[in-house]
């Protein structure tokens, strides 16, 4: 059997690409904005915490179908496209349950109308099921929908996340297509009429902001997933911890809510596949990893969690590679980072095989297909095998044995949440 007929494989997705380098600044850009309520983060234990500190309009940590903000009085409901999911993102806080949209009727209606003046700022935790230049149409996370008067987040055809405040005008970033689909990112927009700013943040990172503005004064329902304003819009993945304010967050707001997400709780490990270890061996990382079979969740070991990651990273490494240099890398190329000059394209942050003590990895290239394997060095640990054999299509298996191939079980959701051994 050939390298690359190991694992199944699914149908090709389409995707676009860009790179850390072509973000129009840093989060140091200053933005301005409207005085706003302190939030004491340096207090908060918690993501919850955190998100309720800065004084929300409303917050919707949507691990049900329907229920009540977390601040104020509004509420919210699901219609029957809507399931509750889990595992979430792993959040702080968070009892790691999420709405699950189904991509064809699914819809979140609130009863938060308008309240939005000179100045405001949305958030959401999002996690795609499939990408919308697959799906064909865009695909609506939430807002506040008015024609010539938008407040609306959202994913285009051409997979960019695009933040758009008044008829025809708009901020946009695409996100390294690797990385979006069954994995959570936080997006957070924010909108200032008063300075004509817009700022859209990602993972809690400045990654487009303008001088564009909008309207004030939005007076429509704030939906998620959907908005009847411009039908046919419907998100399919998972959305949760869902927040709307009446005024701009600032930069260190949105990096201190994305470290919050993260911090030590014990509702953070509840029903999630990471436990409190947060670093094995050598490698000192907080990253989260889920993983869903046919049968749900898996839970994985911190060191079978370290090898996903490994594999993962090769993952982002070699799209990337399969869409800037129309082929695929080798092992030595992604260990030393020696690409064509120009290319910007990520490499290992560590070399697997010198530094992790429990797995032995492999990586065999060839045109456009690619195959990664890390195969378990001591007992009850898993293998796994990720594949490609086409541009974004990646199939994901593990086995028990300690080395995985394409008869064994096929991973289906799967998420990964903090740093990568991917870098530039």
């Amino acid at each position: 059997m050939s390298a690359f007929n190991r694992c199944k494989t699914e149908r090709p997705l389409k995707m676009l690409i860009h790179r850390p380098w072509m973000l129009a600044a840093s989060a140091a850009i200053a933005v301005a904005t409207l005085a706003h309520p302190p939030a004491i983060f340096a207090q908060q234990t918690d993501f919850a915490s955190a998100v309720i500190a800065t004084k929300p309009l409303g917050y919707y940590p949507l691990d049900a179908t329907s229920g009540k903000s977390q601040v104020g009085a509004t509420t919210y409901s699901a219609n029957s496209g809507v399931a509750v999911g889990s595992p979430g993102a792993g959040i702080a806080g968070s009892s790691n349950s999420f709405a699950k949209f189904d991509g064809t009727t699914g819809y979140i209606l609130t009863t938060q109308k308008g309240g939005v003046g000179a100045s405001a700022s949305i958030m959401a935790w999002v996690n795609l099921a499939e990408l919308p230049s697959k799906t064909g149409h865009l695909v609506y996370v939430a807002g506040e929908s008015e024609v010539g008067n938008d407040l609306d987040v959202q994913f285009d055809t051409d997979n960019q996340i695009k933040f758009w405040t008044a008829a025809g005008g708009h901020i946009s970033y695409t996100p390294p297509p690797a990385t979006l689909i069954n994995q959570w990112h936080m997006i957070v927009v924010t909108l200032d009429t008063a300075t004509h700013t817009r700022v859209l943040y990602w993972d809690g990172k400045l990654a487009a902001h303008d001088t564009g503005g909008g309207e004030s004064g939005k007076k429509s329902v704030f939906t998620i997933g959907y908005t009847p304003t411009f039908t046919g819009r419907f998100f399919k993945g998972g959305i949760e911890q869902v927040a709307l304010w009446d005024y701009a967050l600032k930069a260190s707001d949105v990096t201190a809510l994305y470290a919050a997400s993260s911090a030590t709780s014990s509702a953070a490990s509840a029903g999630s596949s990471i436990g409190s270890v947060s670093t094995t061996g050598p490698f000192a990382t907080k990253a989260t990893v889920e993983i869903e079979d046919a049968n749900g969740p898996v839970k994985l070991k911190r060191e079978e969690q370290i090898a996903y990651m490994f594999l993962s990273a090769i993952e982002v490494i070699e799209h990337n590679c399969q869409l800037t240099l129309q082929r695929t890398c080798t092992m030595a190329e992604m260990l030393s980072g020696s690409y064509p000059s120009g290319s910007h394209i990520e490499h290992l942050k560590f070399d697997p095989n010198k530094t992790d003590p429990n797995y032995s990895y492999t990586a065999v290239s060839g045109g456009m297909a690619w195959e990664a394997h890390a195969n378990a060095k001591k007992p009850n640990l898993d293998g796994f095998c990720f594949m490609s054999r086409t541009v974004g299509t990646t199939t994901v298996t593990y086995s028990a044995t300690g080395k995985a191939g394409w008869v064994d079980k096929e991973i289906g959701n799967r998420s990964m949440a903090g740093d990568s051994f991917a870098t530039q």
